[in-house]
């Protein structure tokens, strides 16, 4: 019998497991709550489904430049400075990784979320300004994304020191999100930087792919030891990953249709996977959040049929 974080380590070095682990999220609308109501959502959350592997949503706000509403010019990009990050809101997101470590030492790891560079300056600063200012002012965003990476990765670095196992970095490259010649200037760069300043400071980092066309094969030199993406909305198929990558694979649920289907279809999904995979380099886990109005007994029949 293996435990929780036996059997992670086992399936992230690529060697047989009693069975694949198997981990889900979605948002805990918390992000006005104290640490300490997120980090109680969290292990709720986790003794509820009895998970192999947390991933802690981090839906603390990147702070907006003191009295600013959007950024929209290469002027307001220049306002953007070095933070001490746990004097904003991501020290509250710090202060709930303590709790959690606390509670889970020695019984479960987790990852913690972080959305990369350009999904950080656009969901939470520039919004719908992305596009013309990546066309208008290129050097201006560049500039830009160097001091938001710089602080993300000092935020990650406080995360892993804390206890994170490792960060669930998301990474929007695809199509909807921008072109490929954008992404390889304003993405992939940043991406990299990031992940070689954690390297080696975490044993679970994963690279989560967000969206449905991807440029999938640009990911897969990223310094990670998974990668996360939903196979079943748009992107490769398990099958397609496999033949791609020799990291650990982190998909098999449908995250979109979650809560419309039957029970019997997520079962039938889990034996899919498990078909094609059975137990080894392979991690049970929906393609993204699953929406949070999920019902209790269709995340437990998907994890009923993955301890079947």
């Amino acid at each position: 019998m293996m435990t929780k974080i036996e059997r992670i380590r086992t399936a992230l070095a690529g060697k047989p497991v009693n069975r694949p682990p198997f981990s889900i999220w979605y948002h805990f609308g918390t992000q006005h709550a104290s640490p300490e109501r997120t980090a109680q959502a969290h292990l709720e959350f986790f003794e509820a489904y009895d998970l192999d592997l947390l991933k802690v949503m981090n839906d603390y706000d990147y702070p907006m430049p003191n009295g600013m509403e959007v950024m929209a010019t290469a002027d307001d990009l220049k306002l953007l400075t070095p933070l001490e990050v746990s004097r904003t809101p991501l020290g509250q997101q710090l202060k709930a990784i303590e709790l959690i470590a606390r509670a889970l030492r020695g019984k479960a790891l987790f990852v913690d979320t972080v959305f990369n560079a350009w999904n950080t300056l656009k969901r939470n600063l520039v919004k719908e300004a992305i596009a013309g200012l990546m066309a208008d002012y290129p050097e201006a965003v560049l500039a830009a994304l160097g001091v938001i990476n710089s602080n993300l990765m000092q935020y990650a670095l406080a995360s892993l020191e804390r206890g994170s196992a490792g960060i669930f970095l998301s990474v929007p490259a695809t199509e909807e999100s921008l072109s490929r010649e954008q992404y390889e200037k304003f993405m992939r760069p940043f991406d990299l930087e990031f992940l070689k300043a954690i390297q080696g400071k975490g044993e679970c980092h994963i690279l989560h792919a967000h969206g449905e066309k991807l440029y999938f094969d640009r990911l897969l030199d990223y310094p990670v030891q998974a990668i996360s993406w939903a196979d079943l909305n748009g992107g490769p198929t398990l099958a397609e990953a496999r033949n791609k990558t020799s990291l650990t694979l982190m998909a098999g649920i449908d995250h979109v249709k979650f809560p419309n289907i039957s029970a019997k279809t997520l079962r039938d999904q889990v034996k899919s996977a498990l078909s094609q995979f059975g137990n080894t380099k392979f991690i049970l886990a929906p393609g993204c959040a699953v929406p949070t109005y999920s019902f209790t007994p269709l995340i437990r029949a998907v994890r009923d049929a993955i301890q079947a």
